[in-house]
């Protein structure tokens, strides 16, 4: 697909699309060897575009892609023990291109987003954005208002104090919200207030909801701006 130059070598983070038209007008911008002009049209698949004598390579197509990850397997490229990975339920052709935003416990299941988008993995990771996560949690006994009200409040677990929690029931089930992500916090913030986790399950990350009909063990492609 044909795109104007400045908007090529924008997008592959040479420079801004004013500066690369003046990289353009000043004649440092080569297309096929020839100079290029305000206004003139690449393919990125077929026309190479070199700007200060450096070949310039088309950005890279990002990936999302949302993962009900199943119980019984690694959040991890590779695992020591040689336990299965949610790597090994995608293709082979994607593996090598895509990275884990966040964790989840081997025996935890639900909502993994997988990409290749750097700059939305740092958004997501640290809590000073404050990017919700919600649980759907099953525990052995119903909880208390006092444990509910604990959990709302913050606890304290090995790792520091939490952050407050939103926190509600629905069908005998926790729902629970967290912009945090140390290690195991959920199951720590249960066990910190007296209950005992039987099925933890990642619902949603951000706007991002665990689509209904999307099996365990499945992913699907997803697009950025339902995420962030």
């Amino acid at each position: 697909m044909r795109e104007r130059v400045q908007k090529f070598i924008s997008e592959a983070g040479v420079a801004s699309r004013r500066k690369a038209e003046e990289f353009i007008k000043s004649g440092q911008v080569l297309i096929n060897g020839k100079k290029a002009k305000l206004g003139d049209k690449v393919d990125p698949e077929k026309d190479t575009v070199k700007v200060y004598g450096k070949v310039i390579k088309p950005a890279e197509q990002k990936i999302y892609l949302a993962l009900n990850k199943p119980k019984g397997y690694v959040v991890s490229k590779k695992d020591p023990r040689h336990r299965k990975t949610v790597f090994d339920l995608l293709p082979e052709d994607l593996r090598s291109k895509v990275w884990n935003v966040g964790r989840l416990d081997f025996n935890t299941e639900g909502l993994l987003l997988l990409t290749n988008d750097g700059d939305l993995t740092q958004a997501l990771a640290h809590p000073r954005y404050e990017h919700e996560k919600e649980y759907e949690i099953t525990v052995s006994k119903k909880p208390t208002e006092s444990q509910l009200e604990q959990l709302r409040e913050g606890v304290e677990i090995a790792t520091g104090p939490t952050y407050p929690a939103k926190v509600k029931t629905r069908g005998g089930k926790i729902l629970m919200t967290i912009h945090e992500g140390k290690k195991r916090q959920i199951r720590r913030m249960l066990d910190a207030v007296g209950l005992d986790v039987r099925n933890l399950r990642r619902i949603r990350i951000n706007k991002l909801a665990l689509p209904n009909n999307l099996p365990v063990g499945e992913y699907l492609m997803v697009k950025k701006e339902e995420i962030i």
